[in-house]
């Protein structure tokens, strides 16, 4: 059965319908097949060896083509099996059909067929009982059929649901980089995005201002690792997206997968190597960066709905984390670039007082959330100190480094959910210490 639905020979055999069909020919000493709707075999022809050939004449020989769909009609209309003679050169030959049904709609032909005087005999007696168990076989195969439509939506949604929870867990992580600007970890989690979307290569192109026309490889990821066969594929000596593709990738990006993919795209664009990709623009402050870039080459595949919003979650964020980490390597973690890089991330964070709690700074997105006069009021009730009492030393020590950070998991109910909350403690302005903290939503959609 595929993804549209279809029921094919292998759903039957699968669920041994083809032994229960047979069975009953068997039993009656008969010749028995099933044919679809456009006369192709689902269940092969089957009974006593005497004769097979001539069946197998009868069901796959082209020109019994129009006595098949005249039967198929006629059952059709009659939705009952019939007993009928044919004009096979054999003056004995009889057969009776009977439609099965699924779900109501025609879906195939049984045929039992009588080569004999003797065989005759039998199917006239059988041909009573026919239409009874074609008509039971025919709520079998619907029940069987709804049964695994059901499954196979609930594995579904279970996959979905796993994969959305584990890319949640890589945004936290993605963010946390970002808000900490602690680089440590992100080569695991490239690692973690190329695994969790199955492709082969991600690859970020910076514009080159120098070069109108032409794009700068700034880094890549590589699923069997980074190697020079694979950066000098990477490095252009221009852009090699016509015009047209370009100005789609700079407004919404370009998906492209095995339901859009065309010969002269796979020939001209990609040069015969990509099954499939997603190219998402960077932006900073408006301005068009590049673009960030997932590749599939091993397999033909259709690229999800969470897939796609994942890709582009990652492509906002890591294009987030490259446009601002200049302000980090410069050595200023001021309290004016952290204010720039929460007011352009697309979560909740607030900067409190660690002695009354006092919020003395709201990114758009939180003030948005509560109000805009939030600033001033006090965040215990909505987020408690994770830790009542401070260790001073400890303190003392991660304030020399910048930050002492947390992380947990708590439900705020002014913002209806359930959150990841990175927490962090650095001096402020006035050089009090202050309790940076940016919530990340633990929201599974389907």
């Amino acid at each position: 059965m595929d993804k549209k639905g279809d029921i094919n020979s292998r759903f039957l055999l699968d669920n041994h319908i083809d032994d229960l069909i047979n069975g009953f020919a068997n039993v009656c000493d008969l010749y028995s097949a099933v044919l679809d709707i456009n006369g192709h075999v689902l269940i092969e022809p089957n009974g006593p060896s005497t004769y097979l050939g001539e069946f197998h004449e009868l069901v796959l020989n082209p020109k019994y083509s129009k006595v098949y769909v005249d039967v198929m009609n006629c059952i059709i209309d009659s939705k009952q099996a019939i007993y009928s003679e044919i004009d096979d050169g054999n003056p004995d030959s009889r057969l009776a059909a009977a439609p099965i049904f699924i779900d109501g709609r025609f879906y195939a032909t049984w045929i039992l067929y009588a080569h004999t005087k003797a065989q005759n005999q039998k199917l006239f007696k059988a041909f009573s009982n026919m239409s009874t168990f074609a008509e039971v076989l025919s709520d079998i195969v619907t029940k069987l059929y709804t049964n695994s439509m059901l499954t196979e939506k609930e594995e579904d949604i279970t996959n979905k649901l796993e994969f959305e929870q584990k890319a949640k867990e890589i945004m936290s992580r993605i963010l946390e980089c970002v808000a900490l600007g602690d680089k440590r970890d992100i080569t695991k989690i490239y690692d973690d995005v190329g695994n969790i979307l199955d492709v082969d290569y991600m690859v970020y192109y910076k514009v080159d201002r120098n070069r109108p026309g032409y794009m700068k490889l700034v880094d890549y990821w590589a699923k069997h690792g980074k190697g020079k066969d694979a950066e000098d594929a990477f490095s252009w000596d221009s852009d090699h997206y016509d015009m047209e593709l370009q100005e789609k990738i700079k407004k919404d990006g370009l998906i492209i997968d095995k339901n859009n993919m065309t010969n002269r795209m796979r020939v001209e664009v990609f040069n015969g190597n990509v099954k499939a990709i997603l190219v998402f623009p960077v932006y900073f402050h408006d301005i068009y960066q590049g673009r960030l870039i997932f590749i599939e080459n091993t397999k033909e595949r259709v690229w999800t709905s969470s897939e796609i919003n994942f890709a582009k979650d990652v492509a906002d964020m890591i294009s987030k984390d490259l446009t601002i980490e200049s302000r980090f390597r410069r050595g200023k973690k001021s309290n004016k670039a952290l204010i720039e890089i929460f007011d352009a991330l697309p979560i909740y964070a607030f900067v409190r007082t660690v002695d009354d709690g006092k919020i003395i700074y709201a990114n758009p997105a939180m003030q948005n959330k509560l109000g805009s006069g939030i600033v001033g009021q006090n965040s215990f009730q909505m987020i408690p100190y994770f830790m009542k009492e401070y260790d001073n030393a400890n303190m003392a020590e991660g304030i020399a480094h910048s930050y002492t950070k947390g992380k947990y998991k708590r439900y705020i109910q002014q913002l209806g959910g359930t959150f990841d909350v990175l927490e962090y403690f650095m001096r402020w302005d006035d050089g009090q210490i202050a309790s940076v903290i940016a919530l990340v939503e633990d929201r599974i959609t389907l």
